[in-house]
């Protein structure tokens, strides 16, 4: 676990939300600040932020890593931190507020048994790129494909190079519109784009 750098992605645009969504309060805290303190429990007071946000939000957390690649979407944020750091990440974006201790752990713990991959994902019908462990061989590859122009997320990374820990769909939703909040729950059902 003292090897993995825990990062919170904070640069989207929120624009189906209409205003920036991760200064909201959630559940007695701002957005942003469930992944960050989620991370911070697993992984201690060390948790930075990857992209530009409000100044609210990058109080809250332990550094900031400038996004090399702002507008790509959490491809050039996560290719950012792993440029920035000498060994793997573990990525959560900053409108998901399902995740537990626990289930960081389960994904750390598959990711320090990777072998030869490039990532681990959490997964539920399908995987979840914005919430999991990046190893360093991974950064080539998302700088490569950067320079391809392939930003879609899920196809960066070769199929049987990403391991896949199963969670609940709870647990990987993320809050995109203001209905969201008044619910008190995030849609599970209406995902992340995964394209910028």
């Amino acid at each position: 676990m003292d090897s993995i750098q825990p990062i919170v992605l904070v640069g989207g645009k929120s624009t189906r939300f209409g205003r920036d969504k991760l200064v909201e309060p959630w559940n007695g805290k701002l957005l942003a600040q469930h992944p960050i303190d989620c991370l911070r429990e697993v992984f201690g007071p060390r948790v930075k932020l990857v992209g530009h946000c409000n100044p609210v939000i990058v109080a809250l957390a332990d550094g900031v890593i400038p996004d090399a690649h702002p507008g790509l979407g959490p491809i050039g944020g996560i290719a950012s931190a792993l440029a920035q750091c000498d060994g793997p990440i573990f990525v959560l974006a900053g409108d998901m507020p399902g995740f537990s201790p626990s289930d960081i752990r389960r994904v750390a713990r598959a990711a320090e048994c990777a072998g030869e991959l490039t990532a681990v994902w959490a997964v539920t019908d399908r995987p979840h790129p914005c919430a999991g462990v990046y190893l360093p061989a991974a950064g080539l590859i998302l700088k490569s494909r950067i320079e391809q122009g392939r930003h879609q997320l899920t196809d960066t990374l070769p199929k049987d190079s990403v391991g896949l820990v199963p969670v609940s769909r709870d647990t990987v939703a993320n809050v995109n519109f203001p209905d969201d909040l008044r619910s008190g729950r995030p849609q599970s059902v209406i995902q992340r784009p995964l394209s910028s």
